[in-house]
């Protein structure tokens, strides 16, 4: 009876470690962000290498900053906001981005 709870909880163990999606998967991806970021002509209006601003502000350090041009805080919904319904000069990408390329760009910008 023992051996036959071994193997019953054994074989449970490996069906949830193999359920189990790997973190790795969890937000976006950065290297697709960049390609996100070229496709849709980021780097016309936002340098990556600097904070100075070209037509947009600087992007290098985005995430450590407090604060958004805008004066609004800085944090990710922000950024993801503004990405999508624009501001300011920025236009809105909303209909020109999917949830996933989002993803993916949000993960870009936080290695800037």
């Amino acid at each position: 009876m023992k051996k036959l709870a071994m193997v019953l909880l054994l074989s449970l163990s490996v069906l949830l470690i193999a359920q189990k999606k790997p973190d790795s998967k969890k937000g976006g991806d950065p290297e697709k962000g960049e390609a996100v970021f070229k496709d849709k002509n980021c780097g016309v209006c936002h340098f990556t290498d600097k904070e100075t601003r070209r037509i947009g502000p600087g992007l290098k350090g985005l995430f450590k900053h407090e604060k958004m041009w805008d004066e609004k805080p800085l944090t990710e919904a922000n950024v993801r906001t503004m990405i999508l319904k624009g501001g300011g000069k920025m236009v809105g990408f909303e209909d020109q981005m999917n949830a996933k390329e989002l993803d993916n760009l949000i993960a870009y910008l936080k290695t800037l």
